[in-house]
């Protein structure tokens, strides 16, 4: 599957490609909430002790300050203030993550944080061949984390994690991804949750919110 795939296809899991993309620009977003690129600081500099490291970075496109997500009551808008695309790869493979960091507006923050969990209650009802990840604490390091996996090695994405900081207004949407097996660094649906888990472990220490 070539990088681009990859990019394009994961997000149709969640909502639609053009809703991935959020606002850049100016020191104040068009929703009067004041952007701050210091704050994705910690979300693309996580450091991993196996090899892992971020290997693109991108804000994501200008223009749009809002997407809309399938929901059991319908579709919703989930407004934003600003994002970055962070992709993570091994040496010599090809891209292992996929992660939308995006800064919530501070208005009717507790109503879009729940259209998010909404979507992804829909996304776990409506999926027949994923299953959700109770193994998790729902909370670590002071996030809010849920996800759910693939039962096999199939598809172009085998995991959604979604982290929702509410002392930042912060959510990470993680996709973790499939490739070629010479191309990805794990064989196995064993060693696939053992990666998941490593790199949740790390990423969580470096954007959680306790510090």
């Amino acid at each position: 599957m070539s990088k681009s795939a990859i990019l394009f296809g994961c997000g149709l899991m969640l909502f639609s490609v053009s809703s991935l993309s959020v606002a850049q620009g100016g020191p104040e977003a068009q929703n009067g909430t004041r952007s701050d690129s210091s704050a994705f600081d910690r979300y693309t500099g996580c450091r991993f002790n196996d090899g892992l490291s971020v290997v693109e970075t991108s804000p994501l496109a200008p223009g749009i300050h809002e997407r809309t997500v399938p929901t059991s009551k319908g579709p919703k808008q989930v407004g934003m203030v600003e994002g970055r695309r962070v992709m993570f790869a091994y040496p010599g493979k090809d891209f292992y993550a996929n992660v939308k960091v995006e800064i919530l507006p501070e208005k009717d923050y507790a109503e879009t944080r729940q259209t998010l969990v909404d979507n992804f209650d829909y996304m776990l009802a409506t999926s027949k061949d994923s299953t959700r990840n109770y193994e998790l604490k729902p909370k670590l390091n002071g996030l809010d984390v849920r996800g759910l996996d693939k039962d096999k090695l199939e598809g172009g994405v085998l995991g959604i994690y979604v982290l929702l900081n509410d002392a930042s207004r912060m959510v990470s949407t993680i996709y973790f991804l499939n490739q070629e097996p010479r191309d990805r660094s794990f064989q196995t649906i064993e060693e696939y949750r053992v990666a998941r888990d490593r790199f949740l472990s790390t990423y969580v220490a470096c954007v959680g919110a306790k510090h």
